[in-house]
């Protein structure tokens, strides 16, 4: 049976290794001086090498004539480990062997001594999945080990490891291969396998493998067996079911022109050939990061092919900066789950990207620094005070400052804009000093989108969908009546004291409190305190029973405790 590319080119050297020359250099100079430490962790992406380097690095520990650092895969060491028959070589699937009882196994047999090599090395592989019993087993032999034994801890996870473990091994992080690597390691194994490809053709199979080289490998065998030579990238598109990345860019370049109709249109066939949504969703998002890059100078597209990378180049001329912010966002918050039509998310989100939200940020190409918005604020048109004017007043300024609105009958309506009266007297200057605001009404329907807080709001909701320890923040903050900002604090007005109770039980958590702080700023700009009352109360801010003024008591609920009994100071 023929063995599979990536383990028949498996490096058998560290020089052979692909992307990792900082893992490389000191693994060598550690052999040349003999200072090889007792415990390794290498974490890292898959196919990036990680078991490849623990066995050349058992190699060369145990090779009778190193040259400069490296086995020389000639010894009857090197070629035991070559031929997997190495009885001092002992790797362990940690994914299987995950149990307390197999670590402690290992710590009784790791204190034999090495049949013939100078070193008796273990493998742990996929360290990450052990229990923490098991963990908690291995940390005295991994801290203080025999003289004889070497320990090479391999992971993808390492967030899974706990840091007692990590502590006590030399730390390497390995790195995605980049894709021009990729290239060059498939060029020499297409030569050595004689296979016919275009130049191309690889590159397409390194930009799908996204750093991985066992991944290339793997396709470029598929590759191989599947398809007629010269194999064309064309052909390999075919096998990976991937979209002409030249349709994304024409259906990006409708966005840049604000065609919905043609984009849509567009969509709808790219469906119909039996490309995949989510396969267009991917296109999109990696073609606006390259038009991000190369907007900003920090990348050309080369990665593309010359036959797009002029047309991205005209393709980022039409878009601003900003508004490819704005489209990867919305691309990225594309989700295809539990769907019945799945082509629904992609169309609302390119429609998004043309038009903008109708409420909440402001369209990406009406976009404008702070010195513009200041000089449209200076033009606004002066608003009369009518017959109401005692019981009615408006102040207007720029959107970064705060308007003051309040009326006695809430059936009373001014309009935004009105003629300026030929009578100054009846006319009001528009201020430019800072004033508060409140803002009333349907909170999914913001009434002024003029202020900070409603061209926000939505997004303020939807950034909080996630936050709350037991209600959900976001839909406890659609009963709010109003918001209003006082100095620097956030103040929201609910109709019933149920809601009120409710987001006084989730604010009065430090933790929630924290993260609900952390979003406003991100989205507003600016860091705010919080603080809620109830419609029609004397009361201006509930915060709860006295206990919950101590930021103890709140930090002691935090970690679980439970208030028993309140008795009152006499």
């Amino acid at each position: 049976m023929p063995e599979a590319l990536y383990r028949k080119w498996r490096p058998g050297t560290l020089s052979e290794l692909v992307g990792q020359d900082h893992v490389v250099k000191t693994l060598k100079q550690a052999v040349l001086t003999e200072r090889v430490s007792h415990a390794y962790m290498f974490c890292g992406p898959r196919g990036t090498g990680k078991t490849s380097t623990a066995r050349i690095l058992a190699k060369a520990i145990n090779c009778l004539s190193t040259v400069e650092g490296e086995p020389d895969n000639t010894c009857h060491m090197c070629v035991a480990v070559n031929e997997g028959r190495a009885i001092d070589l002992i790797e362990i699937d940690a994914a299987s062997n995950r149990r307390i009882a197999d670590i402690r196994d290992l710590t009784e047999k790791i204190h034999y001594g090495p049949a013939e090599a100078k070193f008796k090395v273990y493998i742990i592989d996929e360290v990450h999945m052990l229990t923490q019993e098991a963990f908690n087993a291995l940390l005295k032999t991994l801290e203080e080990p025999p003289p004889h034994a070497i320990l090479i801890l391999a992971t993808t996870d390492v967030h899974k490891v706990p840091l007692t473990i990590i502590s006590r091994c030399q730390r390497f992080d390995f790195r995605r291969v980049p894709s021009l690597d990729v290239v060059e390691k498939l060029k020499k194994l297409s030569l050595e396998e004689m296979i016919d490809i275009e130049d191309e053709a690889l590159m397409l199979v390194a930009r799908k493998s996204t750093g991985s080289l066992r991944d290339a490998e793997n396709i470029l065998e598929q590759v191989m067996v599947s398809t007629e030579q010269p194999v064309t990238e064309w052909s390999v598109r075919q096998l990976l079911n991937l979209t002409d990345e030249s349709l994304p860019v024409d259906l990006l370049e409708l966005i840049a022109v604000n065609d919905i109709k043609s984009s849509l249109v567009m969509l709808g066939q790219l469906i119909d050939d039996g490309k995949e949504a989510s396969q267009i969703h991917s296109s999109l998002i990696e073609i606006t990061r390259v038009l991000i890059l190369i907007k900003s100078k920090a990348g050309d597209g080369s990665e593309f092919g010359d036959s797009l990378k002029d047309r991205l180049d005209s393709i980022a001329e039409k878009f601003t900066i900003e508004r490819l912010i704005f489209i990867a966002k919305i691309m990225a918050n594309v989700d295809f789950r539990d769907l019945l039509t799945p082509a629904l998310p992609l169309e609302i989100a390119i429609m998004e990207s043309i038009l903008g939200p109708q409420t909440g940020v402001s369209k990406p190409d009406l976009i404008q620094p702070n010195s513009s918005r200041e000089q449209q604020t200076a033009h606004r048109p002066e608003v009369p005070l009518g017959k109401n004017s005692n019981n009615t007043i408006e102040k207007f300024s720029n959107p970064s400052t705060r308007i003051e609105h309040s009326t006695q009958k809430s059936s009373e309506v001014i309009p935004a804009v009105a003629q300026p009266p030929k009578d100054s007297k009846d006319v009001v200057q528009a201020p430019t000093e800072e004033k508060s605001i409140i803002v009333s009404g349907n909170p999914g329907n913001p009434g002024n989108p003029g202020n900070p807080i409603d061209e926000h709001w939505n997004e303020l909701l939807r950034s909080l969908r996630q936050t709350g320890k037991r209600f959900n923040l976001g839909a406890l903050m659609r009963g709010c009546k109003e918001r209003e900002i006082r100095d620097d604090t956030l103040v929201l007005t609910f109709l019933h004291s149920s809601h009120l109770d409710r987001m006084n039980s989730e604010i009065e958590d430090p933790l929630v409190n924290g993260q609900f702080e952390n979003v406003v700023e991100k989205v507003l700009g600016k860091k705010y305190k919080i603080s809620v009352e109830l419609a029609n109360s004397d009361s201006k801010s509930i915060t709860g029973p006295v206990s919950q003024q101590s930021h103890l008591v709140r930090a002691a609920q935090a970690l679980g405790a439970r208030i028993v009994e309140e008795r009152s100071k006499s």
